[in-house]
């Protein structure tokens, strides 16, 4: 849909939401548009929903993942953003699904905008953007997928001196055990749990469950089931408000996959819950140890393409440090009923409405938007080309001999842009510059082994 057909479609939607806000003591509004490796990109202003859109600076599609690179680099080579077109504005527009009060501090609202060129067509690279579309394919299919989202994450002591050296290894986790399932980890605990689950729910955000992981500072959060925009909007935000508690209370939240080394206390996954439904009943749910024959072609399709798709599940070098299938972080291209050794391990218990797909690959660094586009294009293939579902594992699936996941950054870069499938189900130009945003991640990290010396080298070669 072009730019000024969504500002006809949304522009009396925005004046309804703008004058309801304003009555309900709203002054502030936060804009959040979603950037190309997964972070919302904000700003506040004071209340106004424009039904004339928002200017929305394009170099958010071809910044670089995060601060400290070593090259110094802040954005990559990209169309979007450049010296020859100037960096220019593109625009924006606020989605009104998204427009919400928040309860803890009801002066404030927030919304999340689609993005446009400035000729009027979508972006390309707007991650919301791509999972709209892919939605549509499901719609057109005559099903409705749901998404439930869990996040593992690190909760440590703001130290802000020993951040702003890059010392993240010193801070000290919040809580004295690593024991999981634990209420009494630190006296603040269960306070700290009932007020980011009462703010959730004052967004219309459902926290299922909060519990203590398995390692010192590790947590972890389920979010209840929405449809997959709604899911992945859902997982941006509470991301966003989890940091945003976490700092009123002196503490800072890490969603690194791996903060410990390998080996030592658990990582932090992302485990994507998936299921269809038709006509508001389960389309997967066939009984116990069962699947239904659109459940079969859909977990055909996710895993016909889990290769190919492999970036958008571990995105970051960190990403390949979680791989480890004694713990639970797959490695092949495999599923099982209730295996979570598997990458997808089939939930078919304790009743229809909870038979459901658990992903298992992606880490808590994923895009959401990105992550569920990959899993449902997929799915939707395996529909519509009515691919045959291979036998469920069982077993040590070391030795099984399963096709297996890139094991590098680098492998998975290579697997995503050479695939016609990702071009054409989320778009050329985003896969070549998603390609490409991930070619920066590695360079970076390069650019630092290359201008340090690693602590292996000093054990292992200074005496001798």
């Amino acid at each position: 849909m072009e730019f000024q057909d969504k500002v006809a479609e949304y522009g009396p939607r925005l004046e309804a939401l703008q004058e309801k806000l304003a009555l309900d003591g709203v002054e502030f509004i936060q804009v959040h548009t979603v950037d190309t490796s997964g972070a919302f990109r904000s700003k506040i202003t004071p209340l106004k929903l424009s039904r004339y859109g928002e200017a929305i600076n394009a170099i958010l599609y071809c910044v670089a993942h995060g601060d400290g690179q070593p090259m110094g680099d802040v954005a990559f080579a990209s169309p979007t953003a450049n010296e020859e077109n100037g960096f220019p504005n593109i625009k924006g527009i606020i989605d009104p699904a998204t427009v919400v009060q928040h309860g803890w501090k009801p002066e404030y609202a927030s919304a999340i905008t689609f993005s446009y060129m400035l000729d009027g067509s979508p972006c390309p690279y707007d991650p919301r953007g791509v999972l709209a579309r892919v939605e549509q394919r499901a719609a057109a299919l005559g099903y409705e997928p749901r998404f439930a989202l869990e996040y593992e994450f690190g909760i440590f002591h703001a130290d802000h001196d020993l951040m702003r050296a890059g010392r993240y290894r010193e801070l000290k986790p919040w809580g004295h055990s690593l024991t999981n399932y634990d209420l009494v980890r630190t006296g603040e605990y269960q306070d700290f749990a009932a007020e980011l689950i009462r703010r959730m729910k004052s967004i219309g955000i459902g926290i299922a469950s909060l519990v203590t992981e398995y390692g010192f500072g590790m947590y972890e959060y389920a979010l209840t089931p929405k449809t997959a925009l709604q899911a992945a909007d859902d997982a941006m935000r509470a991301k966003l408000h989890l940091r945003e508690l976490c700092a009123e209370r002196g503490l800072v939240a890490t969603f690194m996959t791996r903060f410990q080394p390998p080996g030592k206390e658990s990582a932090c996954g992302a485990h994507h819950h998936v299921s269809l439904w038709k006509d508001d009943k389960p389309a997967f749910a066939a009984g116990p140890n069962k699947l239904t024959l659109v459940a079969e072609k859909f977990l055909a399709g996710v895993l016909n393409r889990m290769q190919e798709t492999h970036l958008l599940f571990r995105p970051t070098v960190n990403s390949y440090r979680r791989f480890d299938r004694g713990a639970w972080s797959p490695e092949d291209v495999a599923w099982g009923y209730e295996n979570r050794t598997a990458a997808i391990r089939a939930i078919t218990t304790p009743n229809d409405g909870a038979c459901r797909f658990e992903h298992r690959a992606p880490g808590a660094d994923i895009n959401p938007y990105l992550s569920v586009a990959a899993i449902l294009a997929a799915g939707c293939e395996g529909i519509e080309k009515e691919l045959p579902l291979e036998a469920p594992v069982s077993g040590d699936l070391a030795a099984l001999g399963k096709p297996k996941l890139p094991r590098t950054l680098n492998a998975s870069i290579e697997a995503f842009a050479h695939s016609d499938f990702c071009a054409e189900a989320f778009g050329e130009a985003f896969r070549d510059n998603y390609a490409e945003s991930r070619r920066a991640e590695q360079a970076a990290f390069e650019a630092w082994q290359a201008s340090h010396i690693t602590d292996f080298e000093w054990q292992r070669y200074f005496i001798n």
